[in-house]
């Protein structure tokens, strides 16, 4: 008795299970993309590494800090201020969560000098856990504003600060790490930023007393006689306070602020008495604005294909799957009762 030949499968009849599988693959694609994948990107990006200079709208006097030695105050002639800024994301981090790091310099335009001379006005390294998916702070917080003093801890913070979660709209909040003040940011309406459409939105900061924080900076308070502030008087302790406003371009679709305008002032004083450390306003110049631009668009870009793309091409797919399988079962009977008529006698 011969042995039985092993059973082979035509390509028809392999088509039929192919396209099933394929359809099914493909729908699954359509649906899982956006609903699954495009969530699990749309988070703040682990891979952050931000740079931003903003330079101060007009030149701007600044307190002399080395008359702080001489008899009277001085103010140093008007030159233009920058602000730097770097952005990145350090340990810990995981899909849950980031911490954020931002180190930002406000300085004089001058020549760098030494001790009082110095040109930086302002200088501290902030660090905030954020929530990835929500950029809401969770976790510690800390700001370091001298390098030979600890860092002050910042328990209660809320709202955002260099950075939101890609689509989280408009009702946000602004934490301001300096003043530690936590205020709405108010949506001025939309704006484009070098072709990208963003959101424009401020947050006003209120007069606050940096003397009066936890852990203040020693400097924050100054106590000289009257004559030096030129004020009526024996000694006098002077305050510093500051106030301001931020004023922020934010696209929508990555979260990142693409650019900015940051008005404010510092001053000490005393009762109504007023001695202006600076006064100024400053904005992103256009190398920023065209970085962080391209940023958010590559940022973007992934959540809008796992959004948009992908399940519209898998979709189109999976239906031309199942067209293909359709007709291949029309014409498949057709082709077996001719193969059995032919082989009647």
């Amino acid at each position: 008795m011969p042995d039985a030949q092993p059973t082979r499968w035509s390509t028809a009849q392999l088509l039929t299970p192919v396209l099933v599988f394929a359809a099914a693959m493909l729908a699954t694609v359509a649906v899982a993309s956006p609903t699954v994948l495009a969530p699990q990107l749309s988070r703040v990006s682990l891979d952050t590494n931000l740079v931003s200079v903003a330079t101060s709208t007009a030149p701007v006097p600044t307190l002399d800090r080395c008359s702080v030695d001489r008899p009277a105050a001085a103010m140093l002639p008007p030159r233009r201020l920058l602000r730097s800024q770097r952005i990145v994301v350090v340990r810990p981090a995981d899909r849950r969560i980031a911490t954020v790091q931002a180190s930002t310099a406000l300085r004089r335009d001058d020549a760098d000098g030494g001790g009082c001379a110095s040109p930086v006005l302002m200088a501290a390294v902030d660090r905030v856990t954020v929530e990835r998916t929500t950029a809401a702070p969770t976790g510690e917080s800390s700001i370091q504003t001298d390098s030979t003093r600890p860092a002050a801890l910042l328990p209660h913070r809320d709202g955002l600060t260099y950075l939101a979660a890609p689509n989280t709209g408009t009702e946000l909040r602004f934490f301001d790490p300096v003043t530690r003040r936590s205020v709405p940011l108010v949506p001025l309406g939309t704006d484009t930023v070098d072709g990208l459409d963003v959101t424009r939105m401020r947050a006003e900061i209120p007069d606050t007393d940096l003397a009066a924080l936890p852990g203040a900076d020693p400097h924050s308070r100054i106590t000289k006689p009257g004559a030096w502030f030129g004020w009526p008087g024996a000694n006098v302790t002077a305050d510093s306070h500051q106030r301001g406003s931020y004023t922020l371009w934010i696209d929508q679709k990555s979260g990142l602020i693409v650019d900015a305008e940051i008005a404010v002032t510092r001053e000490y004083r005393a009762g109504d008495r007023r001695l202006t450390e600076f006064d100024a306003t400053l904005r992103y110049d256009a190398k920023t604005r065209k970085t962080l631009v391209a940023a958010a668009r590559a940022q973007a870009r992934p959540i809008w294909l796992a959004r948009r793309v992908v399940p519209l091409v898998a979709g189109l797919l999976a239906i031309a799957a199942i067209a293909g399988l359709l007709l291949h079962r029309r014409r498949e009977p057709r082709g077996t009762e001719q193969g059995v008529a032919g082989d009647r006698p």
